[in-house]
Formats: C-alpha cells, structure tokens, sequence
C-alpha cells in the first residue's frame, strides 16, 4: 500500500500538468495501480512458493528424524530384549554352573570312595595271599583252608580235627592247630575276629549236653576263643557265634555235604574305623 501510494503521488502531478482528463486520469492511475497489485502479488506468489519449499524441506527433514528416531526405538527395544535374554541365559548359566559344582563334589566324593575302597580290596587280596602263604604246610595237611566267604577273609577248620562228634572238647590235634592259628591273628592288630561255629542238620544225639545245634556250635565257639586269649589273642579282638545247621555251605542230603557243613569259621573282620565311609 505504501508503494500505492508513493506511486499515485507520483502520477496525480503528471496528469494534472499534462491536461489529461479525469477520466483518462483515473484510467491511468487505475492501470497504474493493477500493474502494481499484479507485481505485488507476483513477489508474493514468489515469496510463498519459495517458504513452501523450505517447509516442505523442513517437513520431509522432520519426516526423516523421526523415521530415524523409530528406527533408534525400535533397536533400543530389540537390544532390551536382548538383554533380558542374555541375563535369563546368565541366570541359566549360573544355575548349571552350581548344579555342576555339586555334581563335581559328588563325583569327587564318590571317586574318593572308590579309591578307598580299591585300596581295601588290593590290601584284602594280599592278606589272603599271605595268609594262604604262612598256613601252608596246615592247608596241605587238611587242617584248614583259606577262603574268601561273603566278602570276608575266611579261616575255615573241619570239625573233625577240632572236636569229637557231639562234643565242645577240642582234641590234641584241635588244640595245636588252633594255637598255631592264634601265633598269627595275634599279630593282626587292624582285624577282628569272630569264631563262628557250624553243623550238620543232625539232632545232637542224647547224654552229649546239648539241647540243639545252636547250643553245641555255640558252645564249640566259645571253647575256641578262650584258647585264642590263652594264646595270646587280644580279648576285644574277639566275638562268638554259633549257627548250628542254618549257615550250610554244602547239600546236607549228602555224606559228603555235612561233613563240610561241621566247621569251625575265624572270619576276618576290619576294625570298624577303618571301613571306608564308616
């Protein structure tokens, strides 16, 4: 407008000097005006074309921030999740990890027990080696033999050399071999010792003494280690049992299996200390 009005100073004093009519006057200063709208409105088209790129610019530089703020979220979510996967899978980790260490303590154990018990058995079979070894000449005599019974070192003298049928008196015979026996268990320190005594499924006859064969396999036990003390056998290294005929090694239908039923057994015991895992 101040252009409009500048320019209409400008001309209002021509068309005056000039004689121009009002009419012709007014005709000029309209056209005058209409070239300076149209100008105007050109700068200004010009002016809003150009502040409609730099925001269309602006918008679409917008539109590409926060196409790459989304794109900055969504990895910061993804990697949340990975997180948490990664701490599930630690937490996962450490429960195993202390799952195996138990494991290891158990196995080590366990291989620690086996170790033990190796050893026992080597130290067992060498003690029957020299048992079989220092009992020698009584083993080929037939007055004792060496065996392993239930796991157990195990002494075994027939009856028959020991003591008379029906009877707990041990015979001359009896007595020497069982002294001979105590010169090496009183040696044996790290053993115990329990003297079972065994029979046949025959009823001990009448007027020996005996109400059963518990009795009398008792009683022959007992008889044995009293000679064991005598011979210098520790006491608290001793035990008796009797079984009568209810521990058989051998068929008691026959002739042959009783006889090796009637026994007297010294079973080799550990002392209890020294049984691994005791």
């Amino acid at each position: 407008m101040l252009r409009r009005a500048q320019f209409l100073l400008l001309v209002l004093p021509l068309t005056v000097a000039c004689g121009i009519s009002k009419k012709d006057h007014d005709a000029a200063v309209q056209a005058a005006a209409d070239s300076q709208k149209a100008t105007c409105d050109a700068e200004m088209k010009k002016m809003q074309a150009a502040h409609g790129d730099a925001l269309a610019a602006k918008d679409k530089d917008l539109a590409g921030k926060d196409q790459l703020i989304a794109g900055y979220e969504g990895e910061v979510q993804r990697m949340g999740g990975d997180l948490k996967k990664v701490r599930t899978e630690l937490g996962d980790r450490t429960s195993q990890l202390a799952s195996t260490k138990v494991e290891l303590a158990a196995t080590t154990q366990e291989v620690e027990q086996l170790r033990k018990l190796r050893a026992e058995a080597e130290r067992e079979a060498a003690q029957f080696k020299a048992l079989t070894e220092r009992f020698k000449s009584m083993i080929d005599a037939g007055q004792l033999e060496v065996v392993i019974r239930k796991g157990r070192i195990n002494l075994k003298l027939p009856d028959n050399v020991l003591f008379p049928s029906g009877s707990k008196k041990l015979k001359k015979e009896g007595t020497a071999a069982i002294e001979s026996v105590a010169a090496t268990l009183k040696d044996m320190q790290d053993r115990d010792f329990l003297i079972a005594g065994h029979t046949d499924n025959v009823p001990v006859g009448k007027g020996k003494g005996f109400n059963s064969n518990w009795e009398l396999s008792t009683a022959r036990a007992v008889e044995v280690v009293q000679l064991l003390i005598k011979s210098g056998v520790a006491p608290e290294q001793l035990s008796a049992a009797g079984f009568g005929e209810f521990d058989p090694i051998a068929d008691n239908a026959a002739k042959e299996g009783r006889e090796k039923n009637r026994r007297l057994e010294i079973i080799l015991l550990p002392k209890v200390e020294k049984i691994p895992g005791a």
